[in-house]
């Protein structure tokens, strides 16, 4: 293997040394990571086969200012300790500022002293240095069928000149191949030891997991980690980090998971917290540390104590504000079992927020309504009887967990108050019965808006939910939520974050104030019935869905609100920055003021895979000719789309690449932020470059923009 390494040896007098074995007793190698200007997080995981499962071991670190360990600077004597899978987490204290330091640690087995391989690692400049500083930015590193070549890259591209890599998210993937997304590769698979503690997903006949329990989520980190090239990344720089979902559950809203759409009761708080253990175990944070500065997990620091927010300073040039987007915030807007005839909205809420005039301006988009318990109680009761035995066959074919006594209780649950008169005649209409509300009738009812009319079209479903909602809708659905709620509907940080992150953001600023966030901000809407955008459709594109759609509303889309509060409160400070991710695809927006740079993932579905995966899932588009071709036009429809400030969140999107993979990189001066987007084409993810690094040099191409004095240049091609 042709990777640069960092490796070092140190014969130590008087003791039979072994640095050969250091894979067998140090399998995960090392890391660094939290760089403050007098300290450093360091980590291994020490494995000998021949000492009892249970026992733990002594260790020992070795700090020094170079990297044949021989001008160590610090030391500490330290246990493994069983409890939490035999890994060693340690902060060092008493550092100098801006230094690069390496690191070493021992154990002995009482017969030879085995080292592990040296890392490197460097703390963050002082208060007052007002030096450059630079990072790389990474996130969405699916191991399954998948290669690290964008670390490969990085080692490549900048072997000495990163301050540190911040990982914003999906360190790590639950499931072991989740056919939606992840590809099957021998070579690059995820097999959990442990079955029967995982949940199930997939087919009976071709069954595949999430990790559920603590050996599973264990096994995550185990498996990723044998991959040489974030082992090297890993021991190379030290890094920062925050998780996203995937670290715990896809989509997941606290200790909420999202499987199976709400047909079950999904909220799991041991899981979550066997998730965040095994992140605190494996990852060089200072999350999970006791007093002592060792490892110390507990109930005090796991949910729902949890969270990993906090911040860092780089001298004067930058301030780091690190955001946990998944521990606080409440369900998605639109539940996925939220039921599509119900009215979300009624038609005295929508006149209160836009008045008579707004009102009357929309009517004609929304949906018409009765109130199904006053028909009853008029003498119709006849309607709902037979709605509601309609409807409970379509739950007991929808959810499995329901018999026939369920279903009908579900549906006499649902079937109350104002419901769609949309959604009643579709209901009969699909059992060969008449349509019940005419339109006679219709032009004389109430007009709301139903979750039918964002987009819900099934009992159970994301999409609707999480993904393809109707913007227009949506957003005033979610303003009026935000209304009733008082700003609760939408609090994705929390309250105890946001107090923090006020505070945070009055504290004297850097010369670049970044808040981090695992999921992008960009607006991300395509608008079909732009006229530019629908002459690229094809001819069967289906009317119902020529309208605004946004693609993901578990990002910063589905609290559009709380987004406007963030950014406005960013505005304040002197060159604000925001750094996403989640999206799997680059993105650099200009948010009125405050520029976002959300890179591409490492090596997860891109965001048109993702987009072509989820469009072919929708009977109205699953055989139309020429929907592939339509996506690759992907970049230029979002950019389109945002230009409509009326109806899209105002943002300008300078440039996108929805498609490739790689990181970002970033350098921050005084006066100037420089952001370099290092892409590589989207398949070539499917192959390693590991025994061919010189082959990423024409694989990999550049995208760079320079930031100074308020005003964004592209500097690509220059």
């Amino acid at each position: 293997m042709r990777i640069r390494t960092f490796l070092g040896a140190t014969v130590a007098a008087l003791l039979v040394v072994s640095a050969c074995t250091a894979a067998s007793f140090f399998p995960q190698s090392v890391a660094s990571g939290d760089p403050h200007p007098d300290s450093i997080v360091l980590w291994t995981r020490v494995v000998d086969s021949a000492a009892a499962p249970d026992a733990d071991l002594s260790v020992s670190v070795a700090v020094a200012t170079d990297a044949d360990m021989a001008q160590t600077v610090a030391g500490r004597d330290l246990t493994a300790k069983a409890a939490y899978d035999h890994c060693v987490k340690v902060r060092i204290d008493g550092l100098d500022p801006d230094t690069t330091y390496y690191y070493q640690f021992s154990y002995d087995d009482g017969v030879t002293v085995h080292l592990s391989p040296v890392g490197r690692t460097k703390t963050a400049p002082a208060a007052d240095s007002d030096r450059p500083i630079h990072f790389a930015v990474a996130y969405g590193e699916d191991y399954i069928g998948r290669y690290y070549n964008a670390y490969l890259d990085l080692l490549r591209q900048h072997p000495d000149d990163v301050d540190f890599v911040l990982y914003i998210g999906d360190y790590v993937y639950e499931t072991t191949g989740d056919p939606s997304f992840q590809k099957t590769d021998a070579s690059r698979k995820m097999v959990f030891s442990d079955t029967a503690g995982a949940i199930q997903l997939g087919t009976p006949d071709a069954p595949d997991y999430a990790a559920s329990s603590l050996a599973n989520y264990r096994t995550l980190y185990k498996t990723y980690l044998s991959d040489p090239v974030f082992r090297e990344v890993r021991a190379a720089y030290p890094e920062v980090v925050i998780w996203d979902d995937h670290e715990f559950s896809d989509d997941c809203w606290g200790a909420h998971a999202t499987y199976f759409d709400g047909r079950t009761d999904e909220y799991e708080p041991e899981r979550r917290r066997h998730a965040e253990q095994a992140w605190m175990e494996y990852v060089p944070t200072e999350v999970g540390l006791g007093p002592d500065g060792t490892l110390d997990i507990n109930q005090d620091n796991l949910y729902p104590n949890s969270g990993d927010y906090r911040d860092y300073r780089y001298g004067m040039n930058l301030h780091l504000i690190l955001t946990d987007y998944r521990t606080f915030r409440p369900d998605h807007l639109v539940p996925e079992n939220a039921f599509p005839g119900a009215i979300a909205v009624d038609e005295p809420t929508i006149q209160q927020m836009l008045g008579q005039a707004g009102y009357q301006g929309v009517a004609g988009s929304l949906d018409p309504y009765v109130n199904i318990d006053l028909l009853a109680a008029g003498g119709l009761n006849i309607l709902r009887q037979t709605a509601t035995l309609i409807l409970s066959q379509a739950y007991a074919m929808a959810n499995p967990a329901f018999d026939q006594a369920a279903a009908l209780a579900k549906a006499q649950e649902v079937l109350h108050g104002n419901i769609s008169a949309t959604y009643l005649n579709l209901l009969f209409q699909a059992a060969g019965l008449p349509a019940p509300i005419t339109s006679q009738i219709e032009s004389t009812l109430p007009r709301g808006l139903s979750f039918l009319f964002i987009g819900k079209q099934d009992l159970y479903s994301s999409t609707g939910s999480r993904y393809l909602v109707m913007n227009d809708a949506f957003r005033l659905y979610a303003a009026a939520r935000f209304m009733a709620t008082n700003g609760a509907a939408e609090n994705a940080f929390g309250s105890r974050q946001m107090a923090w992150l006020q505070q945070t953001l009055a504290e004297p600023p850097a010369a670049w104030n970044v808040l981090v966030s695992s999921v992008s901000m960009a607006p991300m809407v395509l608008d079909f019935t732009n006229p530019t955008i629908a002459a690229m459709l094809p001819p069967t594109f289906p009317d119902v869905l020529r309208q605004r759609l946004l693609i993901n509303v578990d990002q910063w889309d589905g609290f559009p609100e709380m987004r406007a509060i963030i950014l406005g409160m960013l505005r304040q400070l002197p060159n604000p920055i925001v750094i996403g991710g989640d999206i799997h695809g680059t993105f650099v927006v200009n948010h009125q003021g405050v520029y976002e740079f959300t890179g591409p993932a490492i090596s997860s579905e891109s965001l048109q895979d993702m987009v072509l995966n989820k469009a072919e899932s929708l009977p109205q588009l699953a055989s139309m000719p020429g929907l592939d071709q339509l996506v690759t036009h992907l970049d230029q429809i979002l950019q389109l789309s945002a230009q409509d400030h009326e109806h899209v969140t105002p943002a300008n999107i300078v440039a996108t690449d929805t498609a490739s993979h790689g990181y970002l990189f970033v350098t921050a001066t005084p006066d100037t932020w420089t952001a370099t987007l290092r892409l590589a084409p989207d398949k070539s993810v499917d192959t390693s470059y590991y025994d061919d690094p010189e082959a990423l040099d024409t694989l990999f191409h550049n995208l760079t923009f320079e930031l100074k004095d308020g005003t964004l240049t592209s500097m690509s091609g220059q």
